[in-house]
């Protein structure tokens, strides 16, 4: 289902890190031919988009998830149920904003492909790498990226705050606090992801599958073409976006 590696955070990982292999499937009668210059922030987010990539086609759709509440604006993608790193050097607007999931079915199979903090209405333009204050994008290779690792197959998003006492809790509360978790996790299952937002003093932590699973994965800044901020997204590298 993944490559089970050790992920150290703050390291590069190429796009070619882990090679997934999703079962192949019969092409559908209509196919949306994905951009060669990247990866369809938008489209992937409406209903019953389609794209063909590799050989593969992949049929969307989203799942909204809740609200995230965000305190500080400083915020955290990492792995929730394993560790967390630093928050990202650029900061967001603060508040609560809705969270998205773009589900991609390749025959039976269905995945989490994307994750979306929606800052603001309208289309994404332009997008850069989201990196922490110790990662400098100059220093990459062409198919290498900052991102964050995955071990338990769990995405998620939360502000530092929320991180601070997302953490306190876990501290106090041990097994019987995971056990919680993974609960909670499993209200939501449908074959082969869930999600979960958990409530904080401090604010949201948003919990989600990973794709297929362990390994490593970038996040963007999504803008308008006035510049403004319009998303955050986590790729979990479902579609191979060339």
């Amino acid at each position: 289902m993944s490559c089970r590696r050790l992920i150290v955070l703050l390291l590069v990982f190429t796009v070619t890190a882990c090679e997934r292999k999703p079962p192949a499937v019969q092409p559908a009668a209509a196919v949306e031919v994905v951009p060669r210059e990247g990866p369809v922030f938008n489209e992937a987010f409406v209903e019953g988009f389609e794209a063909r990539v590799g050989g593969q086609t992949y049929r969307f759709r989203s799942q909204a998830v809740g609200e995230l509440y965000l305190p500080s604006g400083r915020l955290v993608a990492c792995d929730p149920l394993v560790s967390c790193g630093d928050a990202f050097a650029a900061r967001v607007p603060a508040g609560r904003f809705p969270l998205q999931l773009a589900i991609a079915r390749n025959g039976d199979d269905e995945r989490v492909a994307l994750a979306k903090i929606v800052f603001a209405e309208g289309p994404i333009a332009s997008w850069e790498l989201a990196v922490t204050p110790a990662q400098d994008v100059s220093t990459l290779k062409p198919g290498e990226f900052f991102g964050y690792g995955v071990d338990s197959g769990t995405g998620g998003f939360m502000d530092a705050d929320a991180l601070t006492a997302f953490e306190a809790e876990r501290e106090r509360g041990g097994e019987k606090f995971d056990q919680q978790l993974f609960d909670a996790l499993d209200k939501t299952y449908r074959h082969t992801w869930s999600w979960h937002l958990h409530q904080t003093t401090g604010g949201t932590v948003a919990m989600f599958s990973s794709g297929y699973g362990d390994g490593a994965y970038p996040t963007y800044r999504g803008y308008d073409k006035a510049g403004k901020l319009v998303a955050v997204i986590t790729d979990f590298m479902i579609v191979p976006w060339r």
